[in-house]
């Protein structure tokens, strides 16, 4: 349970800048403490808890940071709150909901953007749930981390694996900034492999040595040198590993005590979860685990919207768990990301004849949210998406709970890409589905308060051809754009007798049999076909993919790149098409910029009626259809 708020700063926001009918905003940063009781039914299934060092009440403690923002005069919000799943330490609400410029620290009027959730009267929170988070990490400073317990002791195998993109001798063993375990011993095994599932060669032990980076975290020293494009796995007894699992009751405890509890300094009617990437996959695995019910048996999240998770969860309560680590396509496959079961309703895993489904805890206990599930294009290649909503051997689309609905943003990679500031003949993929959340955080409001259904799910789909086997894509073959020959496809991974408690004893895992994961069929120009398609998909310039292959420097060039999409521009007139580019031109589709922007607008309009965009969001669907147009006639004179 929480126990107490401990407030630092109370500031006014802009100074004192009334939001609409909210009025004047405060932001509120402090930290947060908790006392967990390891023999509480909700708290038994936080793997290692009675491991922890308990106080004299015999609870286990911990402490994390937390943010608040919220209406100075609380009688003026909407009763609603935004809780913010922050990734890997970073809080992204005002970015995404507000299209505002990036801040851990938001402060200027770039960082609380066009002002939306607050002139809604939104209160938006967020509180540190990682517990291998730096307060301060390069490029990122201001994190919020969470100060989690550590059961002292105990030793076990990590699993440490590496890509890189350029030749290095030394790495970190954990991942990006974050804190790695610390090691016990000087034995460990390390191996290369060229595919995901691919065969390993060991590495002579006396090749490589432990080290520390500069700020001390513990590394790894391979004097060869990590080679681009191949995958390292180094595997090694840690010792002392924190109990990851308290970040879920901490979510738990912070945002009913903001719903619930009397004396918390901000409070809610509603609460409404948000979670992109890692955080949307912290989500899924929240509910999953129960987490959706706080210690006296109260519902905890009204709605949850879900982005670009797929049909993933994480490595966030085990026994030296990793939370950042993810399973892709190529890289970080062997972690107990993508497991079984992966929709909401229960299934059959043929692989083991195991049954159940995500929600079957929520769904038992009476306190299943309403829950958007969102996708980019990318969480089909790389994510298993197609597993939420088909089967497991990809031949029938599956029933969709009742409390659910599913959007696939078609054409889209994880998160969009800016317009490319000059010339360049593959840029990232720009197709901002922001929009799409504003519209549908307020379908998702109205969904809870006043039972109006939200637009029914829209994506690919097995009955009608919309969502294929990777076989049968048929993608088109255009130069300087060959797809990828390997999509995430998840395998069963065996990590042990323990894992069912948690433990992982078998590292690196033995792998069983592939789920069939499914990918959304494309048009003649490349573009998918269902989904929901944004103006700049509806009205292209181009073919707008979710994946990216690796550069020949980077290595392994026929695979993909982490989470990155592309944008293959079209020609600007037919004479100019590349040798090979079947695609009609932007001068055969389009008579002039005028008429672009329009169709462009025009698509706005009927997403506005379908209740997937604001009404007043269509000027900045003009403005960036101009500026796409622009680009892709410029480019012409400027090669």
């Amino acid at each position: 349970m929480l126990t107490r708020f401990e407030i630092a700063a109370r500031d006014a926001v802009l100074g004192g800048q009334p939001f609409g009918g909210a009025g004047a905003y405060e932001q509120l940063t402090g930290s947060t403490f908790f006392a967990f009781d390891p023999d509480h039914s909700r708290n038994e299934c936080i793997v290692d808890l009675e491991l922890a060092p308990r106080n004299a009440a015999g609870r286990v403690e911990c402490r994390a940071d937390f943010w608040i923002l919220q209406p100075r005069d609380r009688a003026r919000g909407n009763g609603n709150l935004l809780y913010y799943v922050v990734n890997r330490g970073r809080k992204g609400a005002l970015a995404t909901f507000n299209l505002a410029e990036g801040s851990n620290a938001p402060h200027t009027v770039a960082h609380f953007g066009d002002g939306l959730l607050l002139e809604l009267g939104y209160t938006v929170a967020a509180c540190a749930w990682q517990a291998d988070v730096p307060p301060e990490a390069e490029d990122n400073p201001d994190l919020i981390t969470l100060d989690a317990p550590v059961a002292a002791g105990k030793t076990g195998p990590v699993s440490c694996e590496i890509l890189v993109d350029e030749r290095v001798q030394i790495h970190s063993l954990g991942s990006r900034y974050h804190r790695p375990y610390a090691v016990e011993g000087n034995e460990g095994l390390l191996t290369v492999r060229e595919e995901p599932y691919g065969a390993a060669r060991s590495i002579a032990r006396d090749a490589w040595e432990f080290a520390r980076l500069d700020d001390g975290r513990p590394a790894i020293r391979f004097d060869e040198g990590f080679v681009p494009g191949l995958i390292y796995n180094l595997v090694y007894t840690g010792r002392d590993p924190v109990v990851m699992g308290t970040g879920l009751a901490v979510t738990r405890d912070f945002v009913s005590s903001l719903k619930y509890g009397a004396d918390a300094p901000a409070v809610v009617e509603r609460a409404y979860g948000f979670g992109s990437s890692q955080s949307g996959r912290f989500l899924r695995h929240l509910l999953y685990e129960g987490f959706n019910e706080d210690e006296q048996g109260r519902q905890v999240f009204d709605a949850l919207q879900v982005n670009v998770a797929g049909g993933a969860r994480g490595s966030f309560n085990h026994r030296f768990a990793q939370p950042s680590r993810h399973a892709s396509a190529h890289f970080d496959a062997l972690y107990p990301t993508e497991q079984f079961p992966f929709a909401d309703l229960p299934q059959e895993d043929p692989h083991t004849g195991a049954r159940g489904g995500l929600l079957d805890v929520a769904d038992q206990r009476g306190v299943t949210p309403k829950i958007f599930y969102i996708h980019s294009s990318t969480e089909y290649w790389n994510r298993g998406a197609s597993l939420g909503h088909v089967d497991v051997d990809g031949r029938a689309d599956l029933e969709v709970h009742a409390s659910v609905r599913i959007y696939h943003f078609a054409g889209t990679q994880h998160g969009a890409a800016e317009l490319p500031a000059g010339p360049d003949p593959l840029p990232g993929n720009p197709v901002d589905f922001r929009l799409g959340h504003r519209a549908l955080l307020q379908a998702l409001d109205a969904w809870v308060r006043e039972g109006r259904a939200p637009p029914p799910s829209c994506c690919g789909a097995v009955r009608d051809g919309t969502l294929v086997d990777h076989a049968a894509l048929g993608f088109p073959d255009l130069p300087g754009m060959p797809p990828p020959r390997l999509h995430r496809r998840p395998r069963r991974l065996d990590h042990g007798p323990e894992w069912a408690q948690g433990i992982i004893g078998r590292e690196p895992p033995d792998l069983g049999r592939e789920y069939a994961t499914l990918l959304p069929a494309v048009d003649a120009d490349g573009n998918e076909i269902a989904g929901i398609r944004l103006p700049e998909v509806a009205a292209p310039l181009g073919t707008f993919v979710g994946w990216r292959l690796r550069s020949v420097a980077m290595g392994a060039p026929w695979a993909v790149v982490g989470l990155a999409g592309a944008w293959l521009p079209f020609a600007a007139t037919a004479g100019d098409r590349a040798a090979g580019d079947c695609r009609p031109s932007v001068a055969e589709r389009y008579s002039s910029r005028a008429e672009y922007v329009q169709r462009a607008l025009a698509a706005g309009e009927q997403l506005v009626r379908r209740g997937f965009l604001l009404a007043r969001d269509l000027d900045r669907v003009a403005e960036r259809a101009g500026q796409m147009y622009d680009w892709v006639v410029q480019r012409r004179v400027q090669s």
